[in-house]
C-alpha cells in the first residue's frame, strides 16, 4: 500500500506531493526522517519536503501529547492516594525510563529504534512538563527532518547519476 502511494505520489503536482509527504511525516515509524527522504528523493525542494515532513510529524506527535497529558493529569489526580493498577504500574515503568534517558534522550533516541510518538507518551506517562516535551520532540522532529531530507536528496543525486 505504501509502495503504491509513492508511485501515486511521482505523478502527481508538487501540492499534492506536499501533502503526500506531509501525511507520511505522521505516520509512526515513518516520520520526519522517511517523509523528508522520500520527498526529497522524489524530487521535491530539499527544504520544502523537510518542512512538509517535519510539519506532519509534528501534528501527529501534538496529537499524542495534548490530550494524554490532560487524561493522565486527571488519572494521577484521582489515583494519587492508591498504589498498584495497570496504569500506575504502566506510568511507574515509564517512569524508569523517563529518569535514565530524561526528555531529551527520549525525543531524540528513540526515532532509531522506535517511534517519537512512543517517547512523547512515554515521557508524559512518566510526568514530565508539557512544555517540556513539546520542546523536545520538535527539536527531535527538526534533527531528523533534516537529516531526512539530506539522506533522501544524495540518495536522489546517486540514484540519477547511476
Amino acid at each position: 500500500m505504501l509502495q503504491d502511494f509513492i508511485l501515486y505520489l511521482t505523478e502527481v503536482n508538487t501540492i499534492i506531493k506536499h501533502l503526500g509527504i506531509l501525511l507520511i511525516g505522521a505516520v509512526p515509524f515513518l516520520e520526519a526522517f522517511v517523509g523528508a527522504a522520500l520527498g526529497a528523493f522524489l524530487g521535491i525542494p530539499l527544504i520544502t519536503a523537510a518542512i512538509s515532513s517535519m510539519i506532519g510529524n509534528w501534528i501527529s506527535i501534538m496529537l499524542i501529547i495534548l490530550p494524554f497529558d490532560a487524561i493522565l493529569s486527571k488519572v494521577r489526580e484521582r489515583k494519587a492516594n492508591k498504589e498498584g493498577g495497570f496504569i500506575q504500574n504502566r506510568a511507574n515503568k515509564a517512569k524508569e525510563m523517563y529518569n535514565k534517558y530524561g526528555v531529551p534522550g527520549l525525543a531524540i533516541l528513540t526515532p532509531l529504534v522506535a517511534s517519537g510518538h512512543i517517547a512523547a507518551f512515554t515521557s508524559i506517562a512518566a510526568g514530565a512538563n508539557k512544555k517540556k516535551v513539546i520542546f523536545w520532540h520538535t527539536v527531535s522532529i527538526i534533527i531528523w527532518g533534516v537529516l531526512g531530507a539530506a539522506f533522501g536528496h544524495y540518495i536522489g543525486l546517486d540514484y540519477t547519476i547511476g
